[in-house]
């Protein structure tokens, strides 16, 4: 399992974020979205910052094509959300969003120890 700081270096690199995992039941974990994928865009847009995540986000109500590089190579999935992730619009609830999906970047430190074990 790759670390935390050859985790946020890939993702630099590639210029996506980072995913530190998801938690289990939400349309992420369902999708596979997991621990070391780099989030490279949604619904189409490239997705470089959190700004770029929250408003590809916006452009569908019923979920998200995402594309992740894991492994070597680019992954398409669909999310669909649940009704409750379906109400999700307002700023609040995204914040929330982005801490259930653990995309790092929302005050994490990239040099943090180099711990690839998941948070629970």
């Amino acid at each position: 399992m790759i670390g935390r700081k050859s985790l946020f270096a890939l993702a630099k690199a590639l210029e996506g974020l980072p995913v530190l995992g998801t938690l289990e039941g939400t349309p992420a974990a369902r999708a596979g979205v997991r621990y070391g994928d780099i989030l490279i865009s949604v619904n189409g847009r490239r997705t470089r910052t959190m700004e770029d995540y929250v408003e590809a986000k916006s452009l569908r109500e019923d979920g998200m094509e995402i594309v992740v590089f894991r492994a070597g190579a680019e992954r398409v999935a669909e999310l669909v959300y649940d009704e409750t992730a379906r109400s999700a619009h307002d700023t609040a609830a995204i914040l929330a969003e982005l801490v259930t999906l653990r995309i790092a970047g929302a005050g994490l430190e990239e040099d943090e120890e180099d711990d690839p074990s998941p948070a629970s």
